[in-house]
């Protein structure tokens, strides 16, 4: 797809309804001639059509066809013509070629540029176009191609199958509306194929006020014969619209077909199911009868007895799609805003195209209009492209979640970190240095990491976002305030119970053991035996004491000194304790590597949004998540590690126990993630 409008793809997400065309987008458009009726017989095959009836039919669907619609022959090697220009023309050169009359010769009679040649072309409001060229006798002959029952209402004579016109009877014309019944039934779509020698002065004759009237010239019309023209489904669409459905998206078709032939259509692809009623097709005339008012007002009130049921809207024209779109968005029959996709290829799509939330136009049938009132233009005029666009639309309105759930627990923790720093300790645990760092691996990589997600089918197994919903949802909201809760608790038993501190009037080096300091590690060190790196006057302010310090030099024992009779208590050791004689400290280094590990864990927790179980599913298959996650970690044990580094962001190096510690405080958010799955999420804020 080609996006136009980059916030159509968000918007895609959220659709509850596609307007979708027959045509192209549903099926392939590669239009075969299947079935014939003519002189009063059903033929499926053209060269059965008998010899008389034959040039008839070849000269009246061929001259009656416009010349930028032409076949390329295929290439050496290659099967079958390609379809340049209209497909339903298209199938019309190559019957006339299995009639025996190469469209080409044809054309060649009768050229574009043939003097008194006149084309009326199709109108979507007509339903059918007119062609008048000068036979070999001189006489000018009108030929009128359209739908079948349109048409077929307009002629009074037909070609029998001796080649001559014969009268219309009643009992013919009932013949030729039940055969328009049994192809549209098959799911063909049926065109007449009518002609008429004009009189000589039909340009007088046949004129209004000056001008030629076309109602006059497509009067006393013979019929030469019908053809049911078959548009194949894509093999894929019925799948396609079944992923719809689950994913509550009501497809509608709007295709200009009969109403029998929309039905047959439809119903192949589960647009329409036996459970449906009468109100699900309907065509044109009757939708407009019943919705809008004599100046073509909406009668809302009416639309939305219509609507909601209606699942196919045939025989339709450009103002009906543009009032179906305008009608479901202004509805509120069912209690829920409605976002409208809608498809268009002709120029008279435009207004719909420009009404809807997201407009698609067709990349190959579409006109230039259409495309640039779109706002995303599908390269292959397939339906499973705009369902492609769904998925896609759902995932980056997911992604944006999760990375706002994510951003908003660092936030909630930092904040109240750096506030209970600077009100109790005087000064915020975390140094300015160290949250640029915070701030690089949580915003641009973090960013990085969770809007790369690429979109999967179970985006498909949900209803559409409310477009007045809000983007913070109750589950969001519980994850965050019990991530940000656990990680505060996690951060102040560290920051305010860890460290040796020396009480106020005992000598520096005189302290008690505190309740951590004799916990010993899996390497077999005491990992929370270390100095305080909170400030000296709050240590000296504190009436508990936690930890101890090392028995102060003395030369007759030998535990107090190692080889050479180094002191193993250094001269500033309790000054040190205190805040006082350096900024680096292991007790804050671990405060900054709990809290960027934790953050770095819940990374993985916040790539769902939905209370799944399984926060690692479809995380191998996201390489830049996996290379963000790691690299981030191999930049942590970096700056904590590297000498000359950590001194640059005012860090120690911490021993396997500390880090270990670390690491298993950081990874305690995914199994408690799990836990915080069974808390209601009813209890708290958002939409």
């Amino acid at each position: 797809n080609l996006v136009r409008h980059l916030s159509a793809c968000e918007t895609m997400g959220g659709a509850t309804t596609i307007c979708s065309d027959k045509t192209g987008t549903l099926t392939t458009s590669k239009m075969t001639v299947v079935r014939m009726w003519c002189g009063g017989k059903v033929f499926e095959s053209a060269a059965a059509v008998t010899a008389a009836v034959k040039q008839q039919l070849a000269y009246a669907s061929v001259v009656n066809t416009l010349f930028k619609t032409f076949l390329k022959p295929p290439p050496p090697g290659g099967k079958g013509f390609t379809y340049c220009g209209n497909d339903t023309e298209c199938a019309l050169l190559i019957m006339s070629n299995q009639l025996g009359h190469p469209y080409e010769k044809v054309r060649e009679q009768h050229p574009d540029d043939q003097p008194g040649r006149k084309v009326f072309s199709f109108s979507s409001d007509r339903k059918r176009m007119t062609t008048i060229v000068n036979n070999a006798e001189g006489k000018a002959v009108a030929y009128c191609k359209g739908a079948a029952e349109i048409v077929a209402a307009l002629c009074d004579k037909f070609v029998d199958e001796s080649g001559r016109e014969m009268p219309l009877t009643p009992q013919m014309r009932t013949q030729i509306e039940q055969s328009i019944s049994e192809f549209a039934n098959l799911g063909l779509r049926t065109l007449c194929i009518a002609q008429r020698t004009l009189p000589a002065d039909w340009q007088t004759s046949c004129a209004a006020a000056g001008e030629i009237s076309l109602p006059k010239i497509e009067e006393q019309l013979t019929c030469v014969g019908l053809v049911g023209i078959e548009d194949p489904l894509r093999d894929e669409v019925p799948d396609a619209i079944a992923q719809c459905q689950k994913a509550g998206i009501t497809v509608r078709m709007v295709t200009g077909d009969n109403l029998d032939t929309a039905r047959a259509i439809a119903s192949k692809c589960g647009i329409v199911t036996p459970q449906d009623g009468p109100e699900a097709v309907l065509d044109g005339k009757t939708f407009r009868d019943r919705v809008t008012d004599g100046d073509g007002n909406i009668k809302q009130d009416e639309f939305d007895k219509v609507w909601p049921a209606l699942r196919v809207l045939a025989r339709s024209t450009p103002l009906d799609k543009h009032v179906l779109v305008s009608g479901i968005q202004a509805s509120t029959a069912t209690g829920v805003a409605q976002t409208v996709a809608v498809t268009g290829d002709g120029t008279n799509d435009a207004p719909a195209l420009k009404k809807a939330d997201v407009g698609f136009a067709m990349g190959i049938q579409g006109t230039d209009v259409a495309k640039n009132a779109s706002d995303v233009i599908i390269m292959d005029d397939n339906f499973v492209s705009i369902v492609a666009a769904v998925k896609w639309g759902r995932c980056v309105y997911d992604n944006i979640c999760k990375f706002l759930q994510f951003q908003l627990t660092v936030n909630i923790t930092a904040i109240v970190v750096a506030c209970v720093g600077a009100a109790v300790l005087t000064q915020s645990p975390l140094t300015a240095i160290q949250m640029l760092w915070v701030n690089l691996i949580m915003d641009s990589f973090a960013s990085l990491a969770l809007a790369t997600e690429d979109p999967n089918e179970s985006l498909l197994s949900r209803p559409p976002y409310s477009r007045e919903r809000g983007v913070l949802s109750k589950t969001m909201s519980k994850n965050m305030i019990l991530h940000a809760l656990w990680q505060l608790l996690v951060l102040s038993v560290l920051i305010f119970v860890v460290g040796d501190v020396c009480q106020p009037g005992q000598d520096l080096c005189d302290c008690k053991p505190g309740p951590l300091s004799e916990l010993r590690g899996y390497f077999g060190s005491h990992p929370f035996k270390i100095p305080s790196g909170r400030p000296g006057g709050f240590d000296l302010a504190s009436t508990a004491a936690s930890g101890g310090c090392p028995p102060p030099f003395d030369e007759n024992d030998s535990n107090t000194y190692t080889r050479g009779k180094k002191p193993k208590r250094p001269e500033d050791y309790c000054k040190h304790a205190r805040g006082s004689a350096s900024d680096t400290t292991q007790h804050y280094t671990m405060v900054f590597n709990v809290f960027v590990l934790m953050q770095l864990f819940n990374e993985i927790n916040s790539r769902k949004i939905h209370n799944e179980i399984n926060v690692f599913s479809g995380v191998f298959s996201n390489f830049l998540f996996l290379f963000i996650v790691i690299g981030t970690f191999v930049g942590q044990v970096a700056l904590i590690e590297a000498p000359g580094v950590n001194t640059a962001f005012g860090c120690q190096g911490l021993t396997p126990d500390q880090w270990l510690i670390s690491v298993a405080l950081g990874a305690s958010c995914l199994p408690l993630n799990f836990i915080f799955r069974a808390i209601p999420s009813s209890l708290f804020p958002g939409s």
